[in-house]
Protein backbone atom coordinates (compact mmCIF):
# COMPACT_ATOMS: atom_id res chain seq x y z
CA UNK A 1 0.00 0.00 0.00
CA UNK A 2 2.85 2.39 0.81
CA UNK A 3 4.23 1.86 -2.71
CA UNK A 4 0.90 2.94 -4.21
CA UNK A 5 0.73 6.02 -1.99
CA UNK A 6 4.34 6.87 -2.85
CA UNK A 7 3.59 6.46 -6.55
CA UNK A 8 0.59 8.80 -6.35
CA UNK A 9 2.41 11.43 -4.29
CA UNK A 10 5.41 11.46 -6.64
CA UNK A 11 3.17 11.58 -9.72
CA UNK A 12 1.11 14.48 -8.39
CA UNK A 13 4.21 16.45 -7.34
CA UNK A 14 5.85 15.91 -10.73
CA UNK A 15 2.69 16.90 -12.61
CA UNK A 16 2.41 20.09 -10.59
CA UNK A 17 6.10 20.81 -11.21
CA UNK A 18 5.61 20.50 -14.95
CA UNK A 19 2.48 22.62 -14.86
CA UNK A 20 4.32 25.37 -13.01
CA UNK A 21 7.34 25.18 -15.31
CA UNK A 22 5.26 25.46 -18.47
CA UNK A 23 2.57 27.86 -17.21
CA UNK A 24 1.75 30.79 -19.47
CA UNK A 25 3.81 29.45 -22.33
CA UNK A 26 2.72 31.37 -25.45
CA UNK A 27 0.60 29.30 -27.84
CA UNK A 28 1.97 29.15 -31.37
CA UNK A 29 5.49 30.06 -30.28
CA UNK A 30 8.41 27.64 -29.94
CA UNK A 31 7.68 25.91 -26.61
CA UNK A 32 11.08 26.33 -24.95
CA UNK A 33 9.70 25.57 -21.49
CA UNK A 34 8.31 22.19 -22.52
CA UNK A 35 11.58 21.41 -24.27
CA UNK A 36 13.51 22.25 -21.09
CA UNK A 37 11.20 20.09 -18.96
CA UNK A 38 11.49 17.10 -21.29
CA UNK A 39 15.27 17.34 -21.63
CA UNK A 40 15.61 17.68 -17.86
CA UNK A 41 13.37 14.65 -17.43
CA UNK A 42 15.43 12.61 -19.90
CA UNK A 43 18.60 13.49 -17.99
CA UNK A 44 16.99 12.58 -14.67
CA UNK A 45 15.77 9.28 -16.10
CA UNK A 46 19.33 8.35 -16.99
CA UNK A 47 20.50 9.19 -13.49
CA UNK A 48 17.65 7.29 -11.82
CA UNK A 49 18.07 4.17 -13.92
CA UNK A 50 21.82 3.88 -13.36
CA UNK A 51 22.26 5.13 -9.81
CA UNK A 52 22.36 2.66 -6.96
CA UNK A 53 20.79 4.93 -4.35
CA UNK A 54 17.17 4.38 -5.45
CA UNK A 55 15.35 1.56 -3.68
CA UNK A 56 12.84 1.32 -6.50
CA UNK A 57 13.86 3.21 -9.64
CA UNK A 58 10.64 2.15 -11.39
CA UNK A 59 8.53 4.34 -9.10
CA UNK A 60 10.81 7.33 -9.56
CA UNK A 61 11.01 6.79 -13.31
CA UNK A 62 7.37 6.02 -14.07
CA UNK A 63 5.55 8.12 -11.48
CA UNK A 64 7.92 11.01 -11.20
CA UNK A 65 9.50 11.40 -14.60
CA UNK A 66 6.55 10.02 -16.53
CA UNK A 67 4.37 12.67 -14.94
CA UNK A 68 6.98 15.41 -15.26
CA UNK A 69 7.69 14.91 -18.95
CA UNK A 70 4.98 14.61 -21.56
CA UNK A 71 5.09 13.42 -25.13
CA UNK A 72 1.48 14.37 -25.80
CA UNK A 73 2.29 18.02 -25.10
CA UNK A 74 5.13 17.90 -27.63
CA UNK A 75 2.70 16.61 -30.24
CA UNK A 76 0.09 19.25 -29.38
CA UNK A 77 2.64 22.05 -29.49
CA UNK A 78 4.03 20.76 -32.77
CA UNK A 79 0.51 20.83 -34.21
CA UNK A 80 0.08 24.37 -32.89
CA UNK A 81 3.27 25.48 -34.63
CA UNK A 82 2.09 23.84 -37.86
CA UNK A 83 -1.35 25.46 -37.58
CA UNK A 84 0.32 28.84 -37.18
CA UNK A 85 2.32 28.40 -40.38
CA UNK A 86 5.59 27.64 -38.61
CA UNK A 87 6.41 24.31 -40.26
CA UNK A 88 10.20 24.77 -40.04
CA UNK A 89 9.92 25.64 -36.36
CA UNK A 90 7.77 22.55 -35.78
CA UNK A 91 10.28 20.26 -37.49
CA UNK A 92 13.18 21.85 -35.62
CA UNK A 93 11.30 21.58 -32.32
CA UNK A 94 10.66 17.85 -32.76
CA UNK A 95 14.23 17.21 -33.90
CA UNK A 96 15.70 19.22 -31.04
CA UNK A 97 13.43 17.50 -28.53
CA UNK A 98 14.54 14.05 -29.69
CA UNK A 99 18.25 14.81 -30.07
CA UNK A 100 18.58 16.84 -26.87
CA UNK A 101 16.56 14.22 -24.99
CA UNK A 102 18.83 11.40 -26.16
CA UNK A 103 21.96 13.39 -25.31
CA UNK A 104 20.60 14.31 -21.89
CA UNK A 105 19.61 10.71 -21.12
CA UNK A 106 23.06 9.50 -22.19
CA UNK A 107 24.71 12.07 -19.92
CA UNK A 108 22.38 11.05 -17.10
CA UNK A 109 23.35 7.40 -17.57
CA UNK A 110 27.03 8.30 -17.29
CA UNK A 111 26.54 10.46 -14.22
CA UNK A 112 24.10 8.00 -12.60
CA UNK A 113 26.56 5.16 -13.00
CA UNK A 114 29.18 7.06 -11.01
CA UNK A 115 26.81 7.77 -8.10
Amino acid sequence: MMMVIGFVVIAVAATLGRALATAEQPVGEVPWRTLAVNVTGAFALGVVVMSSWWDNPVIAAVAGLGSFTTFSTVIGETNSLMDNGRKRHAIAYVGLTVLAGIAAAWLGLIIGESL
